[in-house]
């Protein structure tokens, strides 16, 4: 029990997947979590409530190890992948006597259909070779959460029938080109629609494989390529898919990466490529162990807030963030409130000053930082991330030049994240004052 409890002292709030271990090492039971700590913790705190199944895993567990992933996503597929490997005694008796489920893809069809099933139907398709199954999934609620996000960045059809019409979905843009209107054409048009379809289900296929950059770059040079042929609809289509994929997860790997390498290698790549980046403008930057991303949150001016996000070593270290209450400023500007936010942050030397710093805007909330760094005589680089294109905005003297990362790079996930993550911050900082406003009022 005593390596238990200084386990529990040390884990990190990342994502990732832990596993318990009985008095002979063996794995009885493997789980995933948002924040690490915060799940495993509840195991040995939260006994009131639990069912017997659960008593008797907490009984058997002698030792904890965690693995951390960068992202929700990566820790589903690892988690199902360690199952599979060790069919942990605890994760094979079902809570509630229903067997986990696969995701299966039937590659083997000419139109290959995707859909659920529990263990005992999955033999009838992992005998064909051709086709993909994922699993074991512990969490229904999980996996199918998970496939309605997918299907706004790869298209595909859960029609069961296919009668020769588009499905509705079809209309909504999440299923092009609907295979259920396919099998009505014929000829040279058939066999194109065909191959588009099965072009999106392989890539479906790569993103449970953990490809994901590989499909990063295939929509960014098709979108080049709508682009190029003046097809700016498609392309616009195309750049929307590539920012969900992106924002689906900042970034996921192969599982195997963060059995072999584990998440801290993956964040030190991610910085290192993106100080390759700002050494152009900034040549004298040390490397990025702490950023510090600011963003504003206000409805009409009302309740306005802003928060400030850390990341020490590319990982969020939550203990260092900061929310601050608009004091000075009337009215709407985010501006005015950026500038309030940044000055009371740099009068606090007792907080350490990050080696960048990231600015939730674009020019007109740079240049306010910028100015607020002047007026403090403080030569911290600083840059923007416009939200709508994703765009960094560095000040340049008076001016400012704009760049433009490959969304399917590691050095604007970092960006996104913490931006991102300021954003989540500083919103439920300002729900939490509207809605006291809305009950004293």
């Amino acid at each position: 029990m005593e390596e238990i409890k200084k386990t529990l002292t040390s884990l990190s709030h990342e994502p990732g997947v832990y596993l318990y271990k009985n008095d002979e090492g063996t794995v009885i039971y493997v789980g995933k979590a948002r924040d690490l700590s915060r799940r495993v913790k509840q195991y040995f705190t939260r006994r009131a409530g639990m069912d017997e199944k659960t008593k008797r895993l907490v009984a058997d567990i002698r030792s904890i190890q965690t693995i951390a992933t960068t992202s929700e996503f990566d820790a589903l597929l690892l988690e199902a992948k360690l199952i599979r490997e060790f069919m942990p005694k605890y994760n094979v008796i079902s809570r509630d006597d229903k067997s986990p489920l696969y995701v299966v893809i039937t590659l083997s069809e000419t139109l290959p259909r995707l859909f659920l099933v529990r263990k005992g139907e999955i033999g009838t398709y992992s005998r064909n070779k051709q086709n993909a199954v994922y699993g074991p999934f512990q969490s229904g609620f999980a996996v199918r959460g998970l496939l309605r996000q997918l299907r706004s960045i790869v298209p595909y059809c859960t029609q069961k029938q296919r009668t020769g019409k588009p499905c509705f979905y079809t209309h909504l843009g999440l299923c092009q080109p609907c295979p259920s209107a396919i099998v009505s054409f014929s000829g040279a048009e058939q066999k194109e629609k065909t191959a588009l379809y099965r072009k999106n289900m392989l890539r479906l296929k790569a993103l449970f494989d953990g490809k994901v950059r590989w499909l990063a770059e295939e929509y960014e040079k098709e979108m080049r390529r709508f682009a190029e042929l003046q097809q700016f609809e498609l392309a616009s289509a195309v750049k929307q898919r590539l920012l969900l994929l992106n924002s689906l997860s900042q970034h996921r790997y192969d599982p195997q990466v963060f059995i072999e390498q584990g998440a801290a290698d993956i964040y030190e790549e991610e910085l290192a490529e993106l100080h390759t980046y700002l050494c152009k403008f900034y040549p004298n930057l040390k490397p990025l162990t702490r950023i510090e991303c600011f963003d504003i949150s206000n409805l009409y001016g009302q309740q306005a807030v802003g928060s400030m996000v850390v990341l020490l070593s590319g990982r969020p270290e939550s203990h260092e963030y900061r929310k601050f209450r608009i004091k000075t400023v009337r009215g709407i500007s985010d501006v005015s409130m950026m500038d309030e936010v940044l000055s009371r942050r740099l009068k606090h030397r007792e907080w350490p000053y990050p080696q960048f710093i990231l600015i939730d805007g674009g020019k007109p909330q740079v240049a306010a930082a910028r100015d607020v760094l002047r007026r403090s005589q403080l030569s911290i680089p600083m840059a923007g991330l416009a939200k709508r294109e994703e765009e960094i905005v560095i000040p340049d003297g008076n001016d400012f030049v704009t760049l433009r990362l490959p969304l399917s790079g590691r050095a604007i996930k970092v960006l996104m994240r913490i931006r991102d993550e300021a954003h989540r911050f500083a919103i439920t900082y300002h729900r939490l004052l509207r809605s006291k406003a809305f009950i004293t009022s």
